[in-house]
């Protein structure tokens, strides 16, 4: 069997797997949050729209459709907005909010942090903050300008995924994978906070098209060194991507071609990130290349009561300083390692198996937040948010089966082997696979519209008029 396929088969028995282990943490999470017969008539009402917007969106002419997807999506997160506003939400939103009004109040990149004890100015990723600040510097840091700067953000992450959908042959594939990430629950409810992710999924994606487009061009790689050094100064994390998704392309570019791409895209990158090294070696003496939390981060991800979740710190450590507390935390992760090998492996399954297969971030997230979200509201939102991802497991798992040595696999697989090589060893929850949600739900509508189009099944036609079908 070749290579390729055999990939394929372990991907999809990997997400089976992983959907599998969704649909028996049902009982725990309903017995957690609550369940009832209101939230499984919003799962099947969130169910059709998405199963019309898989079938019938790709062909649908004129804007009929699309204003059909727009009314539902901006429907939905308004109701996600009403839920946060008024409300702190704890965490990495509320220490984004308070960078960018501490920037744009003259105060640089810092915050006190209550369990570290300590001024840290290296602790978070410059890029986000920094977009927020200057966002906010227009249109404010409401709960209303939050929604809006993340909905752009997703508008042009769902414009690339067609764009990679158009460059694999499949258009109109594009265009359900698109339609349903903006309607996708977790999208959902992270789009009136201040969160990342969605910055992080957009140039995921651009990586990910730039890389399968380029001849090699001095612009074209500038351009992809420029968006890999975003990517790392948004989420540290996931800086492997752009050259998981270059690798990609080593049959097409060519060995030497493609070095040579890499060492460019690597140099801009460098440039790019200078004056955040530059600074870092100012405040703190010392090179910080993306920030100071890598230690922490290994620690609450290596310990006798690690998640994979955030936790709070050992409390000897409190009051260091910035860099010799995540050093601090670093080694008491090494040791645990090194002495508990065994167990820190069975962690590391655990970790990722727990972040990929549920999907109840959102509603820990709200439960947190103060004044307090009342349970009836998480009771009703488990069935929505957990249905939609157990289905996203199982339906990527049949869809990558099928789609064996195709291109979309391979995109699947970089996505995955940055998990497995850089994220998982660290703090990984939820959030850490925001990214891969997009590829999967590509992955998903590719397989359908091939077997759609041989043959397999034929739908309704919509009752707008088809246009001529777009290869896959």
């Amino acid at each position: 069997m070749k290579p390729d396929r055999v990939l394929g088969a372990a991907l999809a028995a990997m997400l089976l797997l992983l959907a599998a282990y969704g649909v028996g943490s049902a009982p725990a999470l309903a017995a957690r949050w609550g369940a009832g017969a209101g939230g499984w008539v919003l799962f099947a009402a969130w169910f059709v729209v998405a199963a019309w917007v898989l079938t019938h969106l790709p062909r649908a002419t004129g804007r009929g459709g699309w204003v059909a997807v727009a009314t539902v999506a901006i429907a939905l997160r308004v109701a996600a907005a009403f839920l946060s506003d008024g409300r702190v939400s704890p965490g990495d939103p509320h220490w984004y909010l308070v960078l960018a009004r501490g920037f744009l109040a003259g105060h640089g990149l810092g915050v006190v942090e209550p369990y570290m004890g300590t001024r840290a100015v290296a602790l978070f990723p410059p890029a986000y903050p920094l977009l927020l600040a200057g966002w906010g510097a227009i249109a404010g840091l409401s709960t209303a300008s939050l929604l809006l700067l993340s909905s752009l953000l997703d508008v042009a992450s769902a414009g690339v995924i067609m764009l990679i959908a158009r460059q694999l042959g499949a258009a109109r594939a594009g265009v359900a994978a698109a339609g349903l990430f903006l309607i996708w629950p977790a999208v959902l409810l992270d789009a009136p906070l201040a969160q990342k992710e969605s910055l992080v999924t957009l140039f995921a994606l651009l990586l990910a098209y730039g890389w399968s487009v380029t001849s090699g061009r001095v612009r074209e790689v500038a351009l992809l060194g420029l968006a890999s050094a975003v990517l790392a100064l948004t989420q540290p994390g996931d800086s492997l991507l752009g050259g998981l998704f270059a690798l990609l392309q080593w049959r097409r570019l060519g060995t030497v071609r493609l070095a040579r791409a890499g060492a460019m895209a690597a140099g801009v990158a460098a440039l790019a990130m200078l004056p955040w090294w530059w600074r870092n070696y100012d405040l703190l003496g010392a090179f910080v290349p993306l920030t100071s939390a890598s230690g922490y981060s290994l620690w609450i991800g290596n310990n006798p009561a690690a998640t994979g979740t955030w936790m709070p710190p050992p409390a000897a450590l409190y009051g260091l300083p910035e860099l010799a507390f995540s050093h601090a935390a670093g080694r008491i992760a090494i040791e645990w390692i090194a002495t508990h090998p065994a167990e820190a492996a069975r962690l590391t399954v655990a970790k990722f198996v727990r972040a990929m297969g549920l999907a109840d971030a959102g509603l820990v997230r709200l439960a947190a937040m103060r004044p307090v979200v009342t349970a009836p509201i998480t009771a009703l939102l488990l069935p929505l948010v957990q249905g939609a991802h157990v289905l996203l497991l199982a339906l990527s798992s049949v869809a990558t089966f099928r789609l064996r040595g195709k291109r979309v696999t391979r995109l699947l697989a970089a996505c995955f082997a940055q998990l497995l090589l850089l994220g998982v060893w660290f703090e990984f929850d939820e959030r850490h696979r925001a990214f891969v949600t997009p590829f999967l739900l590509l992955g998903i509508a590719i397989a359908f519209e091939r077997v759609r189009t041989q043959g397999g099944v034929r739908m309704p036609r919509s009752p707008l008029r088809n246009p001529a079908r777009a290869p896959i």
